[in-house]
């Protein structure tokens, strides 16, 4: 006797779902997104962003910008730097 392994029985009449179907339905708990207005994100800015960019995905993307800078601003006073030095040539 040289293999003495069980044999393994498929299940059969089952098919296990994968996770994407399982949680197909959103999380009641997390809260519904905002719209994001580009024009509150950019103050300074005399065009109307929301027209020059309508995609959410771009949206999105600018939202995350400006939370990286304030990130590094914030990080940036945290060690003492008022403003990264110009790299000299």
């Amino acid at each position: 006797m040289e293999n003495e392994r069980p044999t393994e029985i498929p299940n059969e009449g089952t098919t296990p779902q994968p996770e994407e179907q399982k949680n197909s339905s959103p999380d009641p708990l997390s809260p519904p997104e905002e719209p994001i207005i580009l024009n509150k994100l950019f103050p300074k800015v005399e065009k109307d962003l929301d027209a020059l960019f309508p995609d959410p995905g771009m949206k999105k993307l600018l939202k995350n910008i400006v939370k990286t800078r304030q990130k590094n601003e914030r990080f940036l006073k945290r060690i003492n730097w008022p403003e990264i030095p110009p790299e000299e040539d």
